[in-house]
């Protein structure tokens, strides 16, 4: 490959690498560098170097994400207020939401969800996973089938 060529490429890398990071969107950093889309997964596949830079360029647009949101649940934003059709005022609103997220994010062994679940068997029982059949007679085995086939169907006794 030609130098030119080449530094051509390298630089059209960059772009691409520099404006995803800014956007974090991979059709929206192609247009931004004047490249196809395609070109991306092109260097993906082709380029060793090239998905740790991608990697590096996609935390950097996921730090810009947090940064928003983390400004909009804290500072808030401006929202204008209007009576008569004309605006008289603004109102500071904060995102309730994303505070929420955030800190779900970063303190989640404090702000997980806490769901506790336990399963029983028949009763409130242990649930039985091995069942010795060895000593029941036919006529036994076809009435726990035949309750088990109730129990499926739902026509059970109450």
């Amino acid at each position: 490959m030609r130098l030119a060529k080449y530094r051509t490429l390298q630089q059209k890398k960059r772009a691409f690498l520099a404006a995803f990071a800014e956007v974090g969107n991979i059709t929206r950093a192609a247009e931004i560098a004047g490249i196809d889309r395609k070109n991306h997964y092109d260097w993906m596949k082709n380029d060793p170097d090239y998905p740790e830079l991608f990697y590096e360029a996609d935390q950097q647009a996921c730090d810009r994400l947090e940064q928003e949101a983390r400004r909009r649940a804290v500072e808030g934003v401006q929202k204008p207020v209007f009576q008569g059709g004309k605006q008289v005022g603004v109102v500071q609103e904060y995102s309730d939401t994303l505070l929420i997220f955030l800190l779900k994010g970063a303190m989640p062994e404090k702000y997980k969800e806490r769901v506790h679940q336990e399963h029983t068997g028949k009763g409130g029982g242990p649930i039985q996973h091995e069942v010795d059949l060895s000593g029941l007679s036919d006529a036994e085995l076809d009435a726990l089938i035949s309750e088990a086939a109730k129990g499926i169907t739902g026509q059970g006794a109450d």
